[in-house]
Order: C-alpha cells, then structure tokens, then sequence
C-alpha cells in the first residue's frame, strides 16, 4: 500500500509509508433517502478479500442521488480516502490546493454524506482527502474509498468474518458477543492496542483489519527465529505477506509454533519482518503504549471480532485456525505500479533442492496461466501464483522489450 495520507501504517512500513471491479462510468442511482428517525446501526455484506475487508458505502450527491463504491475498512488507518473519480462522480468540493505525499498526490475535499446501509458515517474525527490520478484507492486494490479508524472509533464496529458481515453501531446498542479482551483505543488515532503471548512473553500489538498478514518488528522475529530453529522461515515476503514491493525482497519470515490471543491459543500463524523502529518508534506514538507488531487478516478472518471502541474492549469468537499453507506458491515476489502493471522485484529464498522460477528481478509479468496480469486485482495474481506443491505455472514476463515463457513449480515456502 503506497497512499500514505489514508493509512498510516503502511506511510510508515514504506519509509514514506478477489472483489469485482466498479463500472467505469458509475450511474446514477435514485434512491430514497435514509429514513427520518436516524437509525442507530447497520449490517451489511463483507467481502474478505486479499486477506482485508471490504463494505459497500452510499455517497450522497446534492442532488439526492447515491453513488455506491467500495470501502476498504482498516482499524489502522488515518485518513478517510477516495479516488478522484468518485470524488468528481459525488461533486465533492476541493478545499485548497493539491499536495503531494512523497509519491502521490491529493486534495482535501468538504466531507460527503456517506452511509453504511442506512447508517450516517460520523466524520466529525476525519480528514477527508480525494486521491488524484488513479481509480483505485492503492495499486492492486479493487476499492475506491478508505474507512479508518477514525470514523470506526465513534462506534461498536463487528468483523464477522465467518459469517461475512460488518455492523456499526452506536455505542451502547449492541449487546457484546464473544471472550473479552482489553484492546485500549488511541484517543485521537483511533487505534485498538491489543496483547499476544509469544513464547511465554506478552508484547503489544495494532489490531490491524487492514493489513493482509501479520507484522512484527525485525529484531523481534530474528530473535524468536534464532531461538526456535524448528520454526521454519524464509528470505522474502511472498503472497499476503507481500504488501510492499522492493521492500519485501530481504523481508524475513517465521510461522510461530503458537501465539496466545486472550483465552485462545493460534497454532502455526505466519508473520513478516519490518524494519526496526517502524512499530516501537513511530507507531507507538500513535498507540495508548508501545508496541512490536501488527495483528492482521491472516489471523483475524479466524474470529469474529467485535470492537467496542467506547469502553477499550474486544470480544472474541473463534471459528478456525491460520492455514499453514496459506503461502504455498511459486515463490515471486512482485511490485505493483499505479498503471495496473507487475513486475518482479525478487525469487524468495529457500534451501529445498527445489529449483527456483526462472524469472529475473525488473521483469514485468504479463500472464500466469489463463490470467492476464496488467490490470488484474493483487488477489487475483496472488491466487494465481499460488496452488498445491508441485502444481506447475506457465508464466509470461516481459524483459528488455521481448517477451519469455517459463513453468514455475508451486512450492511450500513456510
């Protein structure tokens, strides 16, 4: 995720830090207005996908009319974000002059009527920017808005991932279902602080639901991975844990053997390396006490997760366990760019006789199967790129203005 203004977490973890695609000329639909009595709560669909959340949100145009578009709701987001083409298609109003955020650029725009359902977002805490010259909140990602923590914190907000819903409520409204947990909130970041038992250690963690995997500060996971040779690691972030580009080429990974999360116990959860300081430096500043890491999709879409921002609490369902396979795959790590392009930025490492995929770093991927790549989602690359070991994938990259042909083996990395 590059888009520094909308999610914090990732601003920062970049130094700078399979959902169906919108129409490219959204419609306008007539719809009735929310009712007169202001409703307290709303439940709609969730779509887990690229191991995140995604709702749909209601724009409100002057005229009365509704646009709907794709949200990616993060707990650990910043700003609430939307692409330049919904910010024209609801007639949102510029404040100011555009500005650039180290590779991106933005403007402020007036807060627009936005609804869950029929539920009126309260955007009294966000600063609400319009994210100029792409139709997609952040390369790969098939959404057109960003819901932070920064509207989440003013409700009870529900991730049932099992069942595929979200709820916000009002605080107070809905009755607390699960095991609690403390999860202290961030006054003015909206953040959720929650406590992970590693190795008969408690370390403070983000509750991250926009994070596809699992984050733990360098020389944290060195250390477990030094004290623990049977835990198997890797050299390079592959699949969900590859969210940034060149920097998840030297990116170490570790499946832990068990991590505890309130009463329940996680068997065989992965996690990926950031660099130090990122989380006990930065992020900890923006949390109501330090912490070494970030509690993301791989583990969450395991529960249902209710957070009660207005009392500091978490309540906990579980469902299933991490898939220990969940990153079996040829093994690329790849960059994504703002034009819908991928190009390799390295082969993850592993000493398992196995050969690597022939395919060289700065190489474009143009095809992997059946799917043709420029343009495809993140998810879809990752879940073509992926399958059972031994599977074989035809690929296509494009190199020095020709085109190669090659058969990579689906390999179990971690």
């Amino acid at each position: 995720m590059r888009f520094p203004l909308m999610r914090v977490v990732c601003a920062v973890l970049l130094g700078c830090l399979a959902v169906a695609a919108q129409d490219s000329s959204p419609k306008r639909v007539a719809q009735a207005l929310p009712p007169t009595s202001t409703p307290v709560s709303a439940t709609v669909p969730l779509v887990f996908g690229d191991n995140r959340a995604f709702v749909e949100l209601s724009f409100r145009r002057a005229d009365g009319s509704i646009r709907k578009a794709r949200a990616w709701v993060d707990t650990g987001g910043g700003w609430l974000a939307v692409t330049e083409r919904l910010a024209k298609d609801i007639g949102a109003e510029h404040k100011g002059a555009p500005f650039r955020e180290e590779e991106e650029e933005a403007v402020d725009i007036a807060p627009p009527a936005v609804y869950l359902g029929s539920l009126p977002l309260d955007l009294s805490s966000a600063h609400v920017v319009a994210k100029l010259g792409s139709d997609r909140i952040d390369p790969g990602v098939e959404a057109e808005a960003f819901l932070p923590a920064r509207v989440l914190m003013h409700y009870q907000a529900v991730f049932d991932y099992p069942a595929g819903r979200f709820t916000l409520a009002r605080p107070g409204v809905l009755r607390p279902e699960g095991r609690p947990v403390s999860s202290p909130i961030q006054k003015e970041s909206g953040f959720p602080r929650i406590e992970i038992g590693i190795d008969g250690q408690t370390y403070s963690f983000l509750l991250d639901t926009g994070a596809a995997y699992t984050m733990i500060s360098r020389d944290l996971l060195e250390r477990l991975a030094a004290e623990h040779a049977s835990w198997p690691r890797l050299t390079g972030a592959v699949g969900e844990a590859n969210m940034l580009g060149n920097n998840d080429t030297d990116a170490l990974m570790v499946r832990l053997d068990k991590i505890r999360w309130g009463p329940f116990e996680i068997r065989c959860a992965g996690a990926v390396s950031r660099r130090p300081g990122v989380f006990e430096s930065y992020m900890s500043k923006l949390m109501t006490d330090g912490i070494v890491g970030a509690v993301a999709g791989n583990i969450l879409h395991t529960f249902r997760v209710e957070i009660d921002y207005a009392n500091g609490m978490t309540y906990l369902k579980q469902s299933a366990e991490p898939e220990p396979s969940d990153l079996d795959s040829v093994g690329i790590v790849f960059r994504a760019g703002t034009d819908g392009t991928y190009d390799v930025a390295s082969i993850a490492g592993k000493n398992d006789g196995i050969p690597q995929c022939a395919v060289n770093a700065g190489d474009r991927i143009l095809q992997v199967d059946g799917l043709q790549v420029t343009g495809a989602t993140r998810a879809a690359l990752i879940h073509a790129l992926g399958g059972k070991p031994g599977d074989k994938r035809r690929l296509v990259v494009g190199r020095h203005g020709k085109q190669f042909e090659t058969e990579c083996l689906v390999r179990h990395l971690l």
